[in-house]
């Protein structure tokens, strides 16, 4: 990573300019050297702007310094626009407003950083939306939707961004305003008069296409979706036509000017929708017919081939959503409807699917009229790209040709041709998209770490652009030039009007500051000193504790992030909790793996395990919560959560442990000193003032925190207290665990024994038992909450089971949470040890805490020694409603329902991810309780996380969990399988508001 300077007065002006809003260490500086494409470049600087005053006060220090500027949004473009080697200036953190919306006249007024989605959520109510919907609609800024004529999956019925764009407020490189919008020809020569920056560009530009009339009408291709060059062909020269220079601006790429606002041209929702879902045997089959299905006048028609169906499957993000195909297709092709109402679209959709099955169109026609289930299909759609780079290794689906918008007589020949030569090299491919409007997104499969893939992938792209051309097509098709496609440029309009596009440049930019080297004098699509993942790319051997399996070790872990920028999104899922609180994107996945991938590549200035280890990377680190959700939301399964372990590990090896930390990873032994008789002691004195004051100097606890309570009887102590023949109780009176599991084991083996606990691991039967079944008693259950284990119990043995307590020991979760990984391997292989007993005599293993399992399914088994042990007991571990889910009428049958006859659910962070929430809601609902998940993401606490960062931990919870709590009255109660929820809720909802969570099960009795 080339490392960028500025003048010691250019450094200066900035800091002045911007106070507190930019940064220039080199590791925020590398987490904008990237976007979503193959390409890496580092900035100078980064600015964050608060404002309009902010932009142009930068742009200024900049015009006087002659630092080249580039405009960023969500930087999710695929062709490498957002990022460059002056300032960045970054508008998605603090420019976000709307602000104005005029539902009469159907438009709104935005600053550039508001992002589609959230744009749409504020329209919905007036059933308008800003129409252009790229798959990045959740993160992709509308500026960024302007700078590169965003379209998507319905640009056949909605167009491109262009089509949207009323009026502009941008500045140029010297921090010139301008507004811009539709003008006569007279309006027009009025406001070229003069000598300011305005009227020159105006009446430059009329120069440039009344001499290149010809040039354009003949040279520009004749396809809707086109985003290469300059737009120079938005200008006709009819006098009855208005000019309107926002048409230049878009898809300019921040090439020429700097968008400060934006007024959109808002469309009415469309009533009603319905999908067909055709299926095809062959994906060249399915393309040969798009022209006969646009017949039927859909409003999008979207192709996913066999690969990214295969990985929608199996992916954690769409598993449980892709039941949209029958068979094993090879492709199909998603045909969306509208209709004036949900009858009519359906109708719409069965005629339509009906004459396709009589004209022998497809094998299949699936039909989705339920909103719900027509979102599953979209949102798959939608991580198309994420589930192509998802497939585990180096090698993967590559941007080159994926963005050729090709005429649709001609669209099935070329794609054919392009597998064909793609075959011919040993390449495999993959395809998804916009088949409507003949942009499909091809993809070969290739590792850019390795010189002959990247020939290959020159080989394809200077082969398929060839083509392309030959076809009358456009290149550029929607993700524009950028620097993969700048240098086909030249040689597809030719050389005219290519100085015709450095001539339009230079109107608007004449000292080459703004976004250089994008659309015109752009690199080759392969300069070595431009890709991420090119020649100069070296990485050290890094030693880490996990092994990361799933994904070939801790490198490709760590670069299996391809940037697509899924982790950007606000106000919905969970992934990433303290990005939705700060917008900063050292606080996205994205960018801490980014920085991680820098630091083991050695660009951060530092050997790779120095750099692993250091400052930087702690503090980017620092606000992730380890919450999983981006093993579950990220279409490319990154584990962050697991990375940072691995990084703490490293940074403890070679700075120690802090006292903190160790605190954490011994609490199991803390907890059975001070639990029991000696907890009021302990209470009383963590409540003092000095003892507060001392955690917080020492520990790093924060003094507003309350502590979680010790109970005053263990659950022990409380089971030898009561009478019971269950072999739980037997157990804590006897201790005599072993000969329990014996007996269990040789019931399990008995051929008479009763085995209807058996499908879920159960056995070990006693007389009139149903199987015996082993109960995780965690830390919290032992030490803080055994109320949750004695409910626990009262349940399962009204059911008719035997349970075994599984004394085990600890999860390891506060010590792999604390990156203590040689300590958690240590412990955790004694803990999984003393499980894997269970685990072979065919037991089910019962946990009510969702970190304690995931650490036991997903963690453990990676970082342990005895692998085998691990994916054994992972194989037997369950989470307690999911048992149940599965014998519902066993628990209703044994009088099992819920006290709370409304209850409002807030799901724990690794349960969502890993898990899911389905299973708790049927478990509730079959007990008798009206069942409400609360969409709230994360509650901000996370073990230890929101003792340590209380302010971001409190805006996390204000992002949508305490209001949602604020929304429902006392009516409802509060349930929380996770006890740092529970934690949180107490802290921040409890003092004011009286309000607290219970575990589910404490809230289930048993009706005999």
């Amino acid at each position: 990573m080339t490392d960028t300077t500025l003048t010691e007065q250019a450094r200066a002006d900035l800091a002045a300019a911007v106070p507190g809003g930019v940064r220039f260490d080199l590791g925020t500086r590398g987490l904008y050297a990237t976007d979503a494409s193959h390409y890496q470049q580092t900035p100078a600087a980064v600015v964050t702007p608060a404002d309009e005053a902010d932009v142009l006060a930068t742009l200024r220090v900049c015009h006087r310094h002659k630092l080249p500027v580039t405009p960023r949004g969500a930087a999710t473009s695929l062709s490498g626009q957002t990022f460059g080697p002056g300032v960045v200036i970054d508008v998605s953190q603090h420019m976000e407003k709307v602000l104005q919306i005029d539902h009469e006249n159907q438009t709104c007024c935005v600053q550039p950083g508001v992002v589609r989605d959230r744009l749409n959520e504020r329209l919905k109510p007036h059933r308008l939306h800003f129409a252009p919907d790229p798959a990045t609609g959740n993160r992709a800024t509308v500026a960024g939707m302007i700078g590169n004529n965003s379209s998507g999956t319905r640009s056949i019925r909605y167009g491109k961004t262009s089509d949207h764009v009323l009026e502009l407020k941008v500045a140029l490189a010297d921090g010139t305003v301008l507004t811009l919008g539709p003008e006569s020809a007279e309006a027009w020569r009025q406001n070229s008069d003069g000598d300011s920056r305005g009227a020159r560009i105006r009446s430059g530009l009329r120069q440039l296409v009344t001499q290149h009339a010809d040039e354009i009408r003949t040279r520009f291709p004749k396809v809707m979706r086109r985003v290469a060059g300059y737009a120079l062909d938005a200008f006709p020269l009819d006098p009855a036509t208005p000019w309107d220079l926002c048409k230049l601006i878009c898809g300019s790429e921040g090439t020429l000017a700097f968008i400060l606002e934006a007024k959109l041209k808002l469309t009415p929702l469309p009533a009603a929708t319905a999908l067909c879902v055709v299926h095809f045997n062959d994906r060249i089959e399915a393309l040969r017919h798009i022209e006969r299905i646009n017949a039927f006048d859909p409003a999008a028609v979207e192709l996913l081939d066999h690969v990214v169906l295969r990985e929608a499957r199996r992916n954690p993000a769409t598993k449980a959503i892709a039941d949209f195909f029958t068979g094993d297709p090879a492709a199909v092709l998603i045909v969306e409807f509208f209709g004036i109402d949900p009858c009519d679209a359906q109708q719409k959709a069965e005629h339509f699917a009906a004459t396709l099955a009589r004209e022998n169109i497809g094998y299949a026609h699936v039909i989705r009229t339920d909103p719900a289930h027509q979102q599953n299909v979209w949102n798959t759609r939608k991580l198309g790209l994420g589930l192509i780079s998802n497939v585990a290794g180096p090698v993967k689906g590559q941007a080159c040709v994926e963005d050729a918008c090709v005429p649709l007589p001609h669209l099935a020949e070329y794609i054919d041709r392009l597998a064909t030569l793609c075959d011919s090299l040993g390449v495999a491919c993959t395809m998804y998209a916009h088949a409507s409007v003949g942009v499909i997104h091809f993809r070969p499969m290739l590792d850019l770490h390795r010189d002959d893939h990247r020939d290959k992938m020159r080989c394809i792209t200077e082969q398929a652009f060839e083509w392309c051309r030959a076809f009358g097509g456009c290149f550029s098709g929607e993700h524009g030039d950028g620097l993969l496609r700048g240098q086909f440029i030249r040689p597809f309009f030719g050389d005219t009007l290519y100085e015709a596009f450095r001539q339009t440049k230079a109107l608007f930019d004449p000292d080459n500051l703004m976004n250089p080297g994008k659309i015109v004098d752009a690199p080759a699509m392969l300069d070595p000193k431009l890709l991420r993942y090119g020649e100069h790319y070296r990485v050290a051997e890094i030693p880490s504790a996990f092994r990361h399996d799933d994904q070939g070790g801790f490198r490709l872990a760590v670069e299996q992030c391809n940037g697509v920028g899924a982790c950007r999104k606000v106000g919905a899922g969970t992934m990433c909790p303290s990005y939705m609180a700060t917008r900063d994107e050292r606080d996205t996945t994205r960018g801490r793996a980014n920085l991680l991938r820098l630091a083991m590549s050695g660009q951060l200035g530092r050997e790779p395990l120095d750099a692993l280890a250091g400052d930087a990377v702690a503090d980017v680190l620092s606000l992730c919560l380890s919450c999983k959700a981006c093993k579950q939301e990220c279409p490319n399964s990154v584990d962050m959560s697991r990375l940072k372990a691995d990084a703490m590990h490293l940074r403890h090896q070679r700075h120690g442990v802090p006292l903190g930390h160790r605190a954490v990873a011994n609490l199991p032994a803390l907890a059975a000193c001070f639990a029991g008789p000696l907890a009021p002691a302990v209470h009383a004195l963590q409540a003092a003032a000095p003892m507060r004051w001392l955690n917080e100097k020492l520990l790093g606890v924060d003094r507003r925190r309350q502590p979680p309570r010790f109970a005053r009887r263990t659950l022990e102590q409380l089971l030898k207290q009561r009478t019971s023949t269950s072999r739980a109780r037997q157990q804590a009176v006897s201790g005599d665990r072993d000969r329990l599991l014996t007996r269990a084991a040789r019931d399990m083996r008995s051929p008479s024994g009763d085995t209807s606990g058996g499908a879920s691991g159960g056995g070990g039967v006693s007389e009139g038992s149903k199987g015996t079944l082993v109960l995780f008693d965690d830390t919290y259950m032992r030490y803080f909450e055994p109320q949750v284990g004695l409910r626990t119990l009262d349940v399962l043995e009204a059911m008719g089971y035997d349970v075994i307590l599984a004394r085990a020991g600890c999860c390891q979760r506060p010590a792999i949470s604390k990156g203590m990984l040689d300590l958690a391997a240590a412990r955790g292989g004694r803990t999984v040890a003393q499980l894997d007993r269970f685990a072979q005599a065919g037991l089910t293993i019962l946990v009510t805490e969702p970190s304690c399992a995931s650490a036991l399914t997903d963690d453990l088994p990676d970082l342990i020694a005895d692998k085998p042990a691990g994916q054994r007991v992972a194989a037997q571990v369950k989470l307690l409603d999911v048992f149940l889910a599965d014998h519902l009428a066993e628990l209703q049958t044994a009088g099992v329902r819920c006290a709370a006859p409304k209850l409002l659910v807030h799901g724990h962070c690794h349960e969502k991810a890993l898990y899911g929430m389905q299973t708790l809601e049927a478990v509730l609902a079959a007990t008798g309780a009206e069942v409400k998940l609360i969409d709230a993401g994360c509650c901000g606490m996370a073990g230890s996380f929101g003792y340590e960062h209380y302010d971001v931990s409190r805006q996390i919870a204000e992002d949508r969990l305490l209001p949602a709590l604020r929304e429902h009255d006392a009516s409802w109660t509060l349930a929380a399988p996770g006890v740092s929820c529970r934690h949180q809720i107490a802290d921040l909802a409890g003092a004011g508001g009286g309000r607290t969570a219970r575990h589910w099960v404490e809230l289930l009795e048993v009706h005999r």
